[in-house]
């Protein structure tokens, strides 16, 4: 099971809707195995490195991004899902990101 972790800062709405939009995109895709969730950007640090990637709505800090360096966790620039303002574009990190995981495993 992959697991994604979408952070805002207080993990209830913008992340909650950014887990809504990647958990419809991949049900219309038939991603299966892939497991979504939210939380507040100040528990982050120590729940990261439970999870394979990392969505961000506020760019990464140094420490989290130090910590997706150090265990391999893919970081993915979570504003233009919420936005949509790539259109299909939108989620090509996030398909690159998952790929990735794939090719290391």
């Amino acid at each position: 099971m992959v697991k994604i972790v979408v952070a805002c800062g207080s993990g209830v709405a913008t992340s909650e809707t950014v887990v809504a939009s990647i958990k419809t995109f991949l049900e219309q895709h038939q991603v299966t195995g892939v497991e979504v969730e939210a939380t507040d950007f100040k528990q982050l640090a120590s729940v990261l490195h439970n999870y394979d990637v990392y969505v961000w709505l506020a760019k990464p800090t140094p420490e989290i991004q130090d910590i997706c360096n150090r265990e391999g966790i893919p970081d993915v620039n979570g504003v233009d899902i919420l936005t949509g303002a790539k259109g299909d574009k939108t989620y090509l990190d996030l398909v690159a990101a998952l790929l990735s995981l794939r090719r290391t495993a």
